[in-house]
């Protein structure tokens, strides 16, 4: 609701200063005003209920309890629903097997661990973007239509490390949930959750299940702001990986959500494609433009690790 709000006190704002330019009557100017100040003032008791709210992160809640406290319902995917087609497999960037395989090389032998994870998920996941950039200078008119400019593209950014909160509901009390998403894509500006589509969480082989759940509870939040804001689409799609198998999870406007799954080794291809379709999603959401079959069937802060860390004064 805090962010249905200041997003009415930015309408205002700019209605205030129509109104002050193309009419002189005071009456009006003032009641325009005074309807300004009064969003203004909910805003602000909005925002200041929720920092009294106690703090619960989403890593304390109970895994197998978080596709009911979404009010999210696990279906068996469709035959397309996160199933890219032979039409639409996209080749491989040019360069990530032989990263990869240098990885392999340099550290072979050694046992998995989260970070050595982390560097494979983000080759893949960062070269893949960068592909798609790549190829939309060269060819303008992407799979999902003429409507995607360049700029467009060139607006998708790979966020890491960013913070998530929002007031919700577990077991009859208002908590403010929190919690920390190892990559988010957004499109324009990074503090707007109306486009941000794409969580990933990197977790080690034996956790993959959990931060599944734990990608599905942030997922779940921005599901919940989008359809607080009446948005066109309310879907979004998340990641769950150790960098080895990769989890795709999508949940519908209907608040189901389907999960399939890939492995490297034997699906790379289908991989890098999805995660390709899933960036035009992105992209195409946001511009107004979308494939339907991908669209089948608010209270929320982000902030990025860095942004909290103090500033240094230089000089």
């Amino acid at each position: 609701m805090a962010d249905f709000i200041d997003k009415l006190e930015e309408k205002f704002r700019i209605l205030n200063t129509k109104v002050a330019r193309f009419t002189k009557n005071r009456e009006i100017i003032a009641e325009t005003k005074a309807i300004s100040d009064l969003v203004r003032a909910q805003s602000l008791k909005l925002k200041n209920d929720a920092k009294k709210l106690p703090s619960k992160a989403v890593t304390d809640l109970h895994l197998s309890e978080i596709p009911q406290i979404f009010s999210l319902k696990r279906v068996d995917p469709s035959d397309n629903e996160l199933s890219p087609s032979e039409g639409e497999m996209v080749s491989l960037p040019r360069y990530l097997e032989l990263v990869l395989a240098d990885y392999d090389l340099a550290t072979g032998g050694s046992p998995p661990n989260e970070a050595l994870l982390r560097s494979r998920i983000d080759v893949i996941m960062l070269s893949t973007l960068a592909k798609m950039k790549y190829e939309s200078k060269a060819n303008p008119r992407l799979s999902i239509g003429s409507a995607l400019s360049t700029d467009t593209i060139k607006s998708l950014h790979l966020q890491f490390e960013r913070s998530i909160k929002r007031p919700w509901k577990v077991k009859g009390e208002r908590v403010l949930l929190s919690g920390v998403v190892d990559y988010f894509l957004w499109f324009g500006k990074p503090d707007d959750y109306e486009t941000n589509l794409v969580m990933v969480e990197a977790k080690k082989p034996e956790f993959l299940k959990g931060g599944m759940l734990q990608c599905l509870a942030y997922m779940g939040m921005i599901h919940n702001a989008r359809k607080m804001s009446k948005m066109y689409d309310t879907s979004v799609y998340g990641v769950a990986t150790d960098s080895f198998e990769w989890q795709f999870i999508h949940i519908r406007e209907s608040g189901e959500f389907a999960i399939r799954s890939y492995h490297w080794d034997t699906s790379k291809s289908k991989i890098v494609s999805l995660l390709y379709m899933i960036f035009e999603t992105a992209a195409g959401s946001s511009a107004g433009s979308q494939r339907k079959r991908w669209r089948q069937g608010s209270d929320i802060d982000f902030t990025t690790e860095l942004e909290k860390r103090p500033k240094v004064s230089r000089g």
